[in-house]
C-alpha cells in the first residue's frame, strides 16, 4: 500500500540512522528501510546532532549550499584537499582562507571520530 508523503526534507546519514533506529523500536522496518538502516549504520560517522550543527554552521556562516553542507557532514573530509574537492561544484566561490576556516571547524570532529574507528 502506498504511503502519503507528509514532509520531504534533506537529512544527514546520522540523522537517518537515528530516525530509522527509533522507527525500528516502534514497528518492523520494511525491506527498503532495513537496507537504508544498514547503510546508515555502516556509514554514519558522527552523532545526528553534530551532523545537523555542521550543516547549519556551514550554510549560515560560510554561505555554502545546503547540498555541499550535507555532503561535508556525511563524509567528514580528513584533509583540506579533500574538502576543496567536495566544494568544487558549490556555487559559492570560496577562497583558500575560507576553505581553511571550514576545515579548522570540522577537524575536531574528524579527529574525534577517526580515533574511535
Amino acid at each position: 500500500m502506498p504511503r502519503e508523503v507528509m514532509e520531504k526534507k534533506p537529512i544527514t546519514i546520522a540523522e537517518a540512522m537515528a530516525s530509522l533506529q527509533q522507527r525500528s523500536e516502534e514497528s518492523e522496518l520494511s525491506y527498503w528501510q532495513r537496507v537504508a538502516f544498514e547503510h546508515a549504520m555502516h556509514h554514519a560517522r558522527i552523532e545526528p546532532q553534530e551532523s545537523r550543527e555542521i550543516v547549519v554552521k556551514l550554510t549560515k556562516d560560510f554561505g555554502i549550499s545546503e547540498l555541499s553542507a550535507f555532503t561535508i557532514a556525511n563524509i567528514l573530509p580528513t584533509t583540506q584537499e579533500e574538502l576543496k574537492d567536495l566544494l568544487q561544484k558549490d556555487p559559492a566561490i570560496l577562497s583558500n582562507a575560507d576553505a581553511k576556516k571550514i576545515f579548522e571547524f570540522i577537524k575536531p570532529l574528524v579527529d574525534k571520530y577517526s580515533k574511535d574507528k
